[in-house]
């Protein structure tokens, strides 16, 4: 037993080493990071909010920040002030709230800067939602909010926990409607894609990644049936924090949940990255994290 355990631990290791080296070549040498100049993060705005059907400009791609089942925006806040330092969030961004249990009730605050070529939006549902059909149809509904007012043809998606679910869900529901804007990039941060599933006996993260997970939920089923559903030409990016070496996990979802979904979409050809990081935050304060503020920073901006 003794000898077994010894076996398990160096496996692990071996593991995560592996992916030492890919967060190493991610941080560093981004080869399938296509950065837009690397601008720097210093948004100032304070603009008045434009509301009105007018052309969008060419060039503007706006970002989703989609929070967890929290039901509020403060780990987006914190996400954002450590991306761009000088912003406030309440003034700098624009705000959407669903309430999916009062007729997709639609709340707007904040503002948008007509000059910004990147646009952020905030983006929540109410408290306890984790389900990716429904936060798949609130995401819908502020979409098309984004549509009427701001003419936008493409976004760029950043889900954390269950946001990263509906974000999938999303994708997969409503890929073909072209009266909706095409995602550009998809940053998965800690979400959620097995249910919270984690390594069965015999199964290793090499495994999961590889072929997919042994236990399969019926939110990965419906993934798994439906992945081809998602364009391509989305690049997608998984973040998963190792704040528990010895569980694999970031305290609420497992490393073999957040990845199981990343070979289905290397065969639907997407442009798809992983990125285990080290961090003290457990997934409640995953946003407060530089190494995540930072990747979102390349990616995106």
């Amino acid at each position: 037993m003794e000898k077994n355990k010894i076996i398990k631990t160096i496996y692990t290791l071996i593991i995560l080493i592996l992916f030492g080296i890919v967060f190493f070549i991610g941080m560093f040498f981004p080869s399938n990071l296509k950065v837009n100049s690397f601008k720097e993060s210093t948004k100032i705005s304070h603009a008045q909010k434009i509301i009105g059907s007018e052309a969008n400009k060419e060039g503007v791609i706006p970002t989703l920040y989609i929070s967890g089942s929290g039901g509020n925006v403060s780990p987006l806040n914190s996400l954002l002030g450590g991306i761009f330092p000088n912003i406030d969030p309440k003034n700098d961004c624009l705000t959407i709230q669903v309430n999916i249990t009062n007729h997709d009730k639609l709340t707007v605050s904040g503002n948008i800067n007509p000059d910004d070529k990147s646009p952020i939006i905030e983006f929540a549902t109410v408290k306890g939602t984790d389900k990716g059909e429904l936060y798949s149809r609130a995401i819908k509904v502020a979409i098309r909010y984004l549509v009427t007012h701001y003419n936008y043809t493409e976004i760029n998606i950043v889900g954390f926990s269950s946001g990263g679910t509906g974000a999938i869900y999303y994708m997969i529901d409503n890929e073909s409607n072209k009266s909706l804007p095409k995602v550009d990039k998809f940053i998965s941060l800690d979400g959620e894609y097995n249910s919270e599933g984690q390594l069965q006996f015999g199964e290793s993260l090499q495994s999961v990644i590889a072929n997919g997970p042994i236990l399969k939920t019926p939110m990965y089923r419906y993934i798994a049936k439906n992945y081809r559903k998602i364009n391509p030409s989305t690049e997608i990016y998984f973040m998963e924090g190792n704040c528990n070496f010895y569980k694999q996990t970031d305290g609420a979802v497992s490393w073999a949940d957040t990845f199981s979904i990343y070979h289905l979409l290397v065969e639907n050809k997407n442009v798809v990255s992983m990125y285990l990081y080290p961090t003290k935050y457990s997934h409640g304060n995953i946003p407060k994290e530089p190494l995540v503020q930072n990747y979102i920073k390349k990616i995106i901006y």
